[in-house]
């Protein structure tokens, strides 16, 4: 989770977003966030553009109830088993 925090300053998101992310889904599942935003930057079709925007919008989410990680997570394993299939 730590490291997490600290990828933040590089991805470009604030002290503010990760607190606020921090304070509505846990320190767990910020962390997670932030790592599915690093694994996303160069995502094949919608790379993330706003770092500190989408972790905004995940906070925003989560907030009501409507952020679901592990979807995130299963989509990001998945593209790496295809991306492993056609190496």
């Amino acid at each position: 989770m730590d490291a997490a925090g600290r990828l933040c300053p590089h991805l470009e998101i604030s002290r503010s977003a990760w607190v606020a992310a921090c304070a509505v889904m846990g320190r767990a599942a910020a962390a997670v966030a932030v790592i599915v935003i690093d694994r996303n930057m160069e995502h094949p079709e919608t790379p993330i553009r706003s770092p500190g925007g989408v972790l905004r919008a995940m906070t925003a989410r989560a907030k009501v109830g409507e952020l679901h990680l592990e979807k995130s997570v299963f989509g990001i394993l998945e593209r790496d088993r295809h991306e492993g299939e056609a190496s």
